[in-house]
């Protein structure tokens, strides 16, 4: 995919030679960071990039792939999604328990700039079981062959018992959308994207992040059942406990054991609205 993708610009520029359609097509790279490529990559700075060979693209790709003397690519050309619009996107979609979002800096990969976003819920109107997981990359929403990409990959890895989450059972979704001036498909017909290294990496943190968030919530919602079944036993056993001391200390009068269930109710209470659902962490 990547040396077609040069071959096509190639066919755009006919005439131009290597280093000014280095200088000139690619973002911070200037005259002299054209020749130490060239060097680099073993081509004369004349070679007319429209004259290439399908082997010279090749060789042209993979070196761009590995040389790591250009400067960082600005990301301000780039057009996340942001926080707000998919937080809401999922809210509305499936209005669920728990839910957070995260954007990561923006990294770069073979000189083209990215942004990953990812969004994860539990619980609410979640109909499946298990980890549903929903890609887009540049907002377009990715639909077949699911199972080669990085993104999947990712999730599949990720050790859910870590997080107290059972993922083979758990109502769980993740929404990832990875944005930038050229997504790496694995196929020309852009289905799934491949796992280069740095786009990986950051996919893997924005889960890790989002999974500690979810962990979090897990540990207080386990906290406000074992409260709420505390607070049961109280309302069932006490008043037999009462009638049991009452009968055998002799006395006529049952201690006040309904302020004692109120009290400790509202302590349980207290603890339990801790483990309370909380959008977004």
């Amino acid at each position: 995919v990547e040396s077609h993708y040069y071959k096509q610009l190639a066919n755009t520029v006919q005439g131009e030679s290597l280093t000014h359609f280095l200088s000139k097509r690619f973002q911070r790279v200037g005259p002299t960071a054209a020749l130490e490529f060239c060097k680099f990559a073993k081509f004369k700075p004349e070679t007319r990039v429209g004259n290439m060979t399908d082997q010279e693209l090749v060789k042209l790709s993979d070196a761009l792939q590995t040389y790591d003397g250009f400067r960082s690519p600005d990301p301000t050309c780039l057009a996340p999604l942001g926080d707000g619009p998919l937080e809401k996107g999922i809210e509305r979609r499936f209005e669920p328990d728990f839910m957070a979002v995260v954007q990561r800096t923006a990294s770069a990969y073979s000189g083209f700039p990215f942004v990953i976003e990812m969004g994860i819920a539990y619980g609410g109107k979640i109909e499946t079981r298990g980890t549903t997981v929903y890609r887009f990359a540049n907002r377009i929403p990715l639909l077949y062959d699911e199972g080669s990409d990085v993104v999947l990959k990712v999730v599949k890895d990720t050790d859910w018992n870590r997080y107290k989450v059972k993922n083979d059972s758990a109502p769980l979704i993740i929404v990832s959308h990875i944005c930038s001036t050229r997504v790496p498909y694995k196929t020309v017909g852009k289905e799934n994207v491949a796992d280069r290294p740095e786009i990986e990496k950051e996919l893997r943190l924005a889960l890790q992040f989002l999974s500690r968030k979810l962990s979090g919530y897990m540990s207080k919602k386990g906290q406000a059942e074992m409260a709420k079944k505390r607070a049961n036993l109280y309302s069932k056993y006490l008043p037999l406990v009462a009638q049991f001391c009452t009968e055998l200390s002799g006395n006529k009068k049952e201690p006040n054991y309904k302020e004692m269930i109120k009290e400790e109710t509202a302590l349980i209470n207290s603890e339990g609205s801790q483990g309370e659902v909380k959008k977004n962490g």
